[in-house]
């Protein structure tokens, strides 16, 4: 079905919503900041707003929390109806292009001239390919974040895998998986190894991709993308789907001390940089290492896919000139290093990830290390990404529990984006 987005727009900017944006009362200039974080997040970030309001006599930022999908809902509704806040970090980095793409953000490329900033020597290069848009940097941020496996050394030893060397090869880890994986006489499950998801991650790390920014073109059925599913189908030679879903159905939160993980229904756990503070709080009975994603030998080693919050600036609100220079300062060392360290995120500034705080736990460090690589990657840049993605994933259930081929699902997903790629474009004029 064609999408009608700039129709979408239209019809939501008839919803009546209370404004967004900033006001001017004496010498000072106020402008609002909505935010996606709440809880400890919103605390950390409200503590360095005090302090900007505190050190810039010209300018009061007002913090407000947009958490939950309510407030995402909100962020849209802004956006089409032009009563947006002045700063916002409400939307997600896979969203970015469709927004910059219907004229509702504001380029940065000037603003950062100007300040003396180097975007491409500031941040790491997954962030300088997905914060871009057509060539235009159109959002920053604070954190990022990244992906790799923790395992458990106990359970590698119990079936006589070496936990000081682990799975170097997506093979290695289908094998490591097979041992690890324990089934009881009824067939039902007791533990499995590790059961990869993910195809939009793993096709990169076979080397793949989803977009071709020479060709403008979608690959989806890329052969390497293909290559990956068939492996991950491959697990189902040991696990079966439908009894792992059911399986997976009994876990426990992994942000309490029932988290698969650490009560042992899983040896390998596919986690993110705060594994290190959850293993501290909920399983330190555990003696576990961590691995990056095994890649083939014609793949990418050490891929991690990063995605995450990212702060723009709208288009909609007069106060772009104070709006940078919260941006600006937001987006600086300083506060970088304070709010990622505190909430346990990886900072996406290179001149940050030396800092104490990110070496001095050495899972953390491998983490920084790990999303300041060269195989760290991020959304493609395209509008109709979000949906895409969510396709993606469909494909992927569609061929590893509904039994489907590879290379049938992913033609078929090919021709469907394709589809969908031209008539979007066409929405936006181009």
């Amino acid at each position: 079905m064609k999408r009608k987005g700039a129709a979408k727009f239209s019809l939501l900017a008839t919803i009546v919503i209370a404004t967004g944006c900033s006001s001017k009362t004496s010498d000072r200039v106020e402008i609002t900041y909505w935010t996606g974080w709440s809880g400890h997040e919103f605390g950390i970030q409200q503590g360095l707003v005090n302090e900007f309001n505190r050190t810039h006599p010209t300018i009061h930022v007002r913090l407000v929390s947009q958490f939950g999908n309510s407030g995402y809902q909100k962020v849209r509704i802004a956006f089409a109806g032009n009563a947006t806040p002045d700063i916002m970090s409400t939307v997600w980095a896979d969203e970015l292009a469709d927004y910059a793409e219907r004229g509702v953000l504001t380029p940065l490329d000037n603003y950062l001239a100007k300040s003396g900033r180097n975007f491409d020597a500031e941040y790491v290069p997954a962030l300088q390919h997905s914060l871009r848009v057509d060539g235009k940097v159109y959002g920053l941020a604070v954190t990022t974040d990244t992906g790799f496996i923790v395992f458990n050394k106990k359970t590698f030893r119990e079936v006589g895998l070496d936990p000081e060397h682990p799975p170097k090869t997506p093979e290695a880890l289908k094998e490591a998986s097979r041992r690890c994986t324990q089934v009881d006489a009824d067939g039902s499950m007791k533990r499995y190894g590790y059961r990869p998801t993910d195809l939009r991650m793993w096709a990169h790390v076979f080397g793949g991709d989803w977009y071709d920014p020479k060709t403008g073109q979608v690959t989806a059925n890329h052969p390497k993308n293909i290559e990956a599913l068939k492996w991950i189908v491959s697990f189902n030679s040991f696990i079966d789907p439908k009894r792992a879903e059911a399986f997976q159905a009994t876990f426990g939160n992994e942000k309490t001390t029932s988290g698969p993980f650490f009560v042992g229904k899983i040896a390998m756990w596919q986690t993110g940089e705060w594994a290190s503070e959850y293993l501290r709080r909920y399983g330190p009975q555990v003696e576990y290492g961590y691995f990056p994603f095994p890649a083939p030998a014609d793949g990418r080693p050490n891929s991690t896919y990063q995605n995450g919050s990212v702060f723009v600036i709208p288009s909609a609100c007069p106060h772009k000139k104070e709006a940078w220079e919260f941006l600006n300062w937001l987006t600086s060392e300083y506060p970088v290093r304070i709010f990622s360290s505190t909430i346990g995120n990886v900072p996406p500034l290179i001149q940050v990830k030396d800092t104490p705080r990110f070496t001095k736990d050495k899972l953390f460090k491998f983490a920084v290390n790990l999303s300041h690589g060269k195989n760290g990657f991020g959304p493609p840049g395209i509008p109709m990404w979000p949906t895409y993605s969510a396709e993606i994933s469909r494909a992927e259930e569609k061929a590893v529990v509904g039994g489907e081929d590879p290379q049938k699902v992913l033609d078929d997903l090919q021709r469907r984006m394709a589809k969908e790629f031209a008539e979007t474009k066409e929405d936006l004029g181009r």
